[in-house]
């Protein structure tokens, strides 16, 4: 099976990045070169996204998991933090369920442990038929100016561009996925590491309330809410995402070195 695609810069200890739905490491350009100056920066490809090749025609968030389990084995990590941007952030919770051993902690950048509800696995399936009967650019076309709170952000056209590169498969077959997932929100209730929920309080995916209640929830959950934004904080609050990045992987790696 080919390896995932992977990009790294800096030294120190590990943070890794894995991006969304209809997404490439490329998302996670804003801030990167800063946390670059301070740790080890990972970025990677999911598998059906960039220039990581697909899994097969069904698969689940978990297989996805292992497959970034694999490449932290590739990579001898030990130890990192993981940060998942939404889809990302479901394979995130993931890995950990399997793995805790190799997270200092972890960071739900606009994402969540709860599974779908009923009427977002509708949409889901209906996004399913739609893409099976036109293709994935029109979707690409509605489902990438719903991620912004800030219709006239200046990067949209960027996230369009990588958005656009998504084959119908990987549209088709991450929606299944995601639709199928488990509800990781027993798991946070027990998850001993640190975790970051990272929120926009304008994010129309993801609300700021149920987000708080699993930061509440988690023994070591901490909430970071980024004003006037969406579901794309790299973007929309670059400075106040690298910040909380920070100041969240310095805690963590305190913890791990103390």
């Amino acid at each position: 099976m080919d390896p995932l695609y992977y990009k790294e810069t800096g030294t120190g200890l590990p943070l890794v990045f894995l991006h969304g739905f209809c997404e490439t490491h490329e998302i996670w350009k804003p801030v990167i070169s800063d946390l670059a100056k301070y740790f080890r920066v990972i970025v990677v490809d999911l598998p059906g996204f960039g220039n990581s090749a697909m899994l097969g025609h069904s698969f689940s968030v978990k297989e996805v998991a292992f497959r970034v389990i694999e490449l932290f084995d590739s990579l001898k990590i030990q130890k990192c933090i993981l940060i998942g941007h939404s889809l990302g952030g479901y394979v995130a919770l993931a890995a950990a369920a399997n793995r805790p051993d190799l997270f200092a902690g972890l960071c739900l950048f606009h994402s969540t442990a709860a599974s779908d509800t009923e009427e977002k696995k509708q949409n889901r399936n209906k996004t399913i038929e739609f893409v099976r009967k036109n293709g994935p650019l029109p979707f690409v076309e509605t489902f990438v100016p719903g991620l912004f709170f800030k219709k006239d952000q200046k990067n949209m056209k960027e996230v369009y561009g990588i958005a656009m590169r998504t084959s119908k498969e990987a549209v088709l077959c991450y929606s299944k996925a995601m639709r199928d997932r488990p509800d990781m929100t027993p798991f946070i209730h027990k998850y001993e590491a640190p975790i970051l929920f990272l929120a926009g309080d304008r994010d129309a995916f993801i609300p700021v309330s149920s987000l708080s209640e699993q930061a509440k929830s988690s023994p070591q959950g901490k909430l970071v809410i980024l004003r006037e934004t969406g579901h794309m904080g790299m973007y929309e609050d670059t400075e106040g995402a690298i910040q909380a990045l920070k100041d969240f992987s310095a805690t963590c790696f305190q913890a791990e070195l103390s």
